[in-house]
């Protein structure tokens, strides 16, 4: 299976979601700033990287875990969706896909650390909002990927899209 976490820039509710599903962070703890701060990708990626899959590792059975910049893209899940969809009529894909919006877990702190930090490049206001919104969304990212997890061993589909629109604030 591949999951792919996508969220606008792919730098910080998804690499969350995807250090999450890795176990490389606690999901019985808040996570430290050190903690967030160590995480690859996490605030590094730019507009540049948008549409581009970055590899987070394997989980514990096997499956790839990726995560995705969508920016404002109406389309680009949809397209990759249509991608998949037409790789694995082919059988040119062995492995079923999960993309998993984690858009919606996102506090407002978050929002404006990414604006400061990524945009105006104001990192000393930008990194500690960044902080604050992770720890601030960390219960509604670990829900979001036992959801995620649980919705790929339950959907039979070989690609599936989740919204997670239940986690929005």
């Amino acid at each position: 299976m591949i999951y792919i976490y996508n969220c606008y820039g792919g730098t910080h509710s998804s690499v969350l979601a995807a250090a999450y599903h890795l176990k490389i962070l606690d999901e019985t703890h808040e996570p430290t700033k050190e903690e967030i701060l160590n995480l690859k990708d996490f605030n590094t990626l730019v507009y540049g990287n948008r549409g581009e899959l970055f590899f987070h590792g394997f989980d514990e059975d096997g499956n790839r875990v990726y995560v995705i910049g969508r920016g404002r893209s109406k389309v680009l899940i949809p397209g990759l969706f249509n991608l998949a969809s037409m790789l694995d009529k082919n059988d040119l894909i062995g492995d079923r896909v999960i993309f998993s919006n984690t858009s919606p877990t996102v506090p407002l702190a978050m929002t404006f650390g990414g604006l400061f930090s990524r945009w105006l490049k104001i990192d000393f206001i930008g990194v500690p909002l960044l902080i604050r919104g992770s720890q601030e969304a960390y219960k509604d990212i670990v829900k979001l990927v036992e959801t995620t997890k649980a919705e790929a061993q339950t959907d039979s589909s070989t690609i599936v899209i989740l919204e997670n629109k239940q986690f929005e604030h």
